[in-house]
């Protein structure tokens, strides 16, 4: 539901199969699934028809897991979507592919010029695949071609998901090779990208921005230069001196001081408020957001109600919505702040994730035992698992405590259940801590890199299902 440009990035996944003539859809929402189901509807809008399959609560499913649940309703050939991929491929084409080969699965599949973030695929001169490569080192695989989250199945494949955990990457396409079944790529070289990370999110914000040019929204106007085409909706205050530079978008109620900079690949969603001398490149502040003098704002996304005070300076980041940081603090590049923390005045945020003081994690020994070390970011988390008692540790991992932490205030149901696989090897003592220590750095390291994750490590996926 995060906005490209006016409107969030399932309508512009939704628009594109509609234009490829999909119709008859089944949507698998998981993270906030009544915001998704509310916003789609019935499909009408778009021209589709929607079929809506609802995960239980309380099980964690992978993205292979989760279409079982749908099993009954898809008795032939059918398209996979992952709902936080935008894209030009043309699917007509990929289905004509995959009726030509006649194989069990085919996997849209794109040139990249690094694929050491991604699952690679070599294919032979039929265009089978003959070998996955999970994240390979650079140089040591002889293929670019990676997996798009586009998938055409025959039915019969969801017979061997045999878990509710099981993804597609990892667990059912390896599978189904080893049991000598046909997989087929599908390459193609139009536009492409996740969008499920902070570096292919603003590509495809851009990507949404620069077809405006031929395709602005109806309610829409142009300001400025036509050569650098501004789109404003509804009443935008300009102050005097300020200079716009596009393709961007200015939301309605959206207030901008003197000699405020907007340049290219901007979003500014509705009452967004920029006071003077700031300048804002390359990123999305939505609903409510308030920025004070002097500002410099590069490729980051700020959540609604953020307020971000005077001389402050943040790059290539993700703020959370409610978040106060205070005058001249530094938000370096990598960092992730959780919803509504406090960034004190002049303060520097190096590449973690920060917590608000209520949602801290409070090392106890036992019952009612504080131990007096707590953790507001996934950085201290990490320090204090190296010096707390061991009976604290034992004692969190027993009651489950740390896995319900990552999965309700870090939101990684990835870490949680790797720490669940910790917990049920039964380790204790520095065994325990050393692998504790271990799974959270290696998420950290993960989650505060620009890089792309890999299919599995997705937790905001909503699988798109089309037949």
């Amino acid at each position: 539901m995060l906005p490209l440009g006016p409107n969030p990035i399932i309508h512009y996944v939704l628009s594109h199969l509609s234009r490829n003539g999909f119709k008859d859809l089944i949507i698998i929402p998981g993270y906030l699934k009544d915001q998704i189901m509310g916003y789609v509807g019935d499909g009408s809008h778009f021209g589709v028809r929607i079929t809506y399959v609802v995960e239980p609560e309380g099980v964690t499913f992978g993205t292979a897991g989760s279409l079982k649940l749908a099993a009954h309703l898809l008795d032939e050939t059918f398209l996979v979507v992952q709902a936080d991929v935008v894209s030009e491929i043309s699917l007509t084409d990929m289905a004509r592919f995959h009726s030509d080969r006649q194989g069990e699965v085919s996997i849209a599949l794109t040139n990249v010029d690094d694929p050491s973030a991604y699952g690679v695929a070599i294919v032979d001169e039929e265009n089978e695949i003959v070998k996955f490569v999970e994240k390979p080192p650079p140089g040591t695989v002889p293929s670019n071609l990676v997996s798009t989250g586009f998938y055409i199945l025959e039915p019969e494949v969801l017979d061997y998901v045999e878990n509710e955990k099981w993804d597609f990457a990892k667990d059912l396409f390896p599978y189904l090779m080893r049991l000598g079944k046909h997989l087929f790529g599908y390459t193609s070289d139009s536009f492409w990208v996740d969008v499920g990370e902070l570096k292919g999110y603003l590509k495809g914000v851009n990507w949404v921005l620069r077809n405006f040019a031929t395709d602005p929204p109806k309610d829409a106007r142009l300001i400025g230069n036509p050569s650098e085409p501004v789109f404003a909706r509804g009443d935008v205050k300009i102050g005097r001196g300020s200079q716009m530079l596009g393709p961007s978008w200015i939301d309605n109620e959206t207030s901008l001081g003197e000699n405020v900079q907007i340049r290219p690949g901007t979003v500014l969603k509705e009452n967004s408020r920029l006071m003077s001398g700031t300048i804002f490149e390359t990123g999305v502040a939505f609903e409510n957001t308030v920025f004070g003098r002097n500002c410099s704002i590069k490729s980051t996304i700020i959540g609604e109600r953020a307020v971000i005070g005077n001389d402050v300076s943040i790059d290539r980041s993700i703020i959370g919505q409610g978040c106060n940081i205070g005058n001249n603090a530094k938000i370096l590049p990598g960092s992730k702040l959780w919803p509504n923390t406090r960034v004190e005045e002049g303060d520097t945020v190096d590449g973690i994730i920060a917590v608000p003081r209520d949602k801290s994690f409070y090392f106890d020994t036992g019952l009612g035992q504080y131990s007096g070390i707590l953790a507001t970011s996934i950085q201290e988390f990490l320090d204090a698992l190296k010096i707390v008692p061991l009976e604290s540790l034992e004692y969190h991992i027993g009651r489950r405590d740390i896995e319900k932490w990552t999965k309700d205030v870090l939101g990684s149901i990835q870490l949680a259940d790797n720490i669940r696989t910790v917990r049920r090897s039964q380790l204790i003592g520095e065994d325990l801590r050393l692998q504790l220590v271990k799974v959270v750095k290696e998420w950290a390291d993960r989650v505060s890199s620009p890089e792309p994750q890999s299919d599995q490590e997705k937790q905001i996926d909503a699988p798109l299902t089309t037949t």
